[in-house]
């Protein structure tokens, strides 16, 4: 990667020479033999040729004032090392610009939510601080408290990070477990910006549903078919198939047709009846809303999947 020259003058030797004739009647109308084998015109060409060569040399801009440009974007006084052959000098030139431009996009200052959850993504788990804690997932909320207040409460000049750790165990340890990440940030954020860290809410439910079989189908494999795909969809970080492996969407609520769908597509499942989901009171929902802070928490053990056959007109519980 090199820093594009800025063309001084693009005048070339055919614009250069066309200008000139043009003007001889305006400068001189008893000139009319503008033929190359006139001598005149033989001169114009001439230095219309010499201010060509000028313009060339006026558009390359020297090693030199390159390591000017460069000590500028730096900071620091940056010179071009002395004994190196001329495609070394090159090189090492090419080399101190492309790194010095790499340096510059790499984002410091975080002011988007997009720079904050970069920030944190990229920067905090490479740095040595991150060793204990490093992110999986973050989801930054703009103007929200959610230190002190829910997220549907707006909070001008705040802004909430809702943080996974790698090592996620769905249960809050002590109040300084995210200090270090909070001090990595809080020198980048804005004077006038509130900055908060916190970890996801979840919303605990249970999922209750009858298995029609198909015939021939094997019981104990689809019930446990069932529990690890319901588990597998809700899963906050390693989803697999589902989300990308990136886990359950941050605020996505539940449906039951998705639900539905899910468990229809299990081999050996015919169709699904009477599917419920529940919430932590065990209150049955159509679906469940959950807010931009907030992930799903599947209690599996809890959730039941009866399996049915039916056999001629009667229906089986197994």
């Amino acid at each position: 990667m090199s820093l594009p020259l800025p063309n001084l003058d693009d005048h070339t030797y055919a614009n250069l020479v066309e200008e000139a004739i043009s003007q001889i009647a305006v400068e001189y109308p008893e000139w009319t033999d503008h033929n190359p084998t006139d001598t005149g015109i033989i001169l114009i060409e001439l230095l219309a040729w010499l201010t060509e060569m000028t313009l060339y040399r006026v558009n390359q801009i020297p090693d030199d004032n390159y390591a000017s440009f460069l000590s500028l974007l730096k900071g620091e006084q940056w010179n071009l090392p002395i004994n190196l052959s001329a495609d070394e000098r090159q090189k090492n030139l090419q080399s101190a610009i492309q790194n010095t431009l790499l340096e510059l996009r790499q984002i410091y200052r975080a002011i988007t939510p997009e720079d904050f959850e970069n920030l944190v993504l990229v920067d905090w788990n490479q740095s040595k601080e991150s060793d204990e804690l490093k992110i999986a997932r973050v989801k930054c909320l703009g103007q929200r408290n959610l230190a002190q207040s829910d997220a549907d409460t707006f909070a001008k000049g705040h802004i909430s990070l809702v943080v996974v750790p790698k090592n996620n165990n769905q249960v809050k340890d002590e109040e300084n477990k995210y200090k270090p990440l909070f001090n990595f940030l809080d020198q980048r954020r804005l004077l006038t910006t509130r900055l908060h860290i916190v970890e996801p809410d979840y919303v605990s439910l249970t999922v209750e549903a009858e298995l029609v079989l198909e015939d021939g189908a094997y019981t104990e494999s689809v019930k446990e078919q069932a529990k690890t795909e319901v588990k597998m969809f809700f899963e906050p970080l390693h989803s697999e198939k589902y989300w990308q492996g990136q886990g359950w969407p941050f605020g996505r609520s539940v449906y039951l047709s998705e639900l539905y769908k899910l468990l229809d597509d299990l081999e050996g499942v015919d169709y699904v009846e009477n599917l419920q989901i529940k919430d932590k009171d065990k209150t049955t929902k159509s679906e469940i809303y959950l807010a931009d802070n907030q992930l799903v928490n599947i209690n599996i053990e809890d959730s039941k999947f009866t399996v049915v056959v039916e056999v001629g007109n009667e229906r089986k519980e197994i």
